[in-house]
């Protein structure tokens, strides 16, 4: 099986969440874990918030290990921005607003046929992608 991590797995990666890592240990050996370029710019973003603290230098030693646990980050390319706005204009017919970011995610994950890892309810929206939650046991 491939995984997208969505931003708010990495995170609990990062934060040793214990259904996320029991998950984690779970997959047989041939499971991929792919991350997004949004995912990975969102993580930075966290990074930066906190830059000159304390807490950066604990958060960038976290970025380092759940990076390397990615096999692939995965750029935005023109296929990805071809489903992005198949699913931003699906969803807004529906009249069921999505943050931007998780759209793209999204988008990776289909141009991928990669399942989608998250715990946001809204990914569920979206038609065609597969979605698992690692947080529930």
């Amino acid at each position: 099986m491939n995984y997208l991590l969505d931003t708010n797995q990495w995170s609990y990666l990062q934060e040793r969440h214990q259904q996320v890592v029991a998950h984690l240990r779970q997959l047989p050996d041939d499971a991929t874990l792919f991350m997004s370029v949004v995912s990975q710019a969102e993580l930075l973003t966290g990074i930066e918030l906190v830059a000159n603290t304390r807490r950066e230098k604990e958060l960038r030693s976290l970025y380092q290990e759940v990076i390397a646990m990615a096999t692939e980050i995965l750029p935005v390319t023109s296929g990805i921005a071809l489903q992005f706005a198949k699913i931003h204009a699906a969803l807004r017919r529906k009249g069921r607003p999505v943050e931007t970011n998780d759209i793209w995610i999204a988008a990776t994950a289909l141009a991928h046929n990669l399942i989608l890892v998250t715990s946001d309810e809204h990914f569920r929206y979206i038609d065609g992608l597969s979605v698992e939650d690692w947080t529930q046991e």
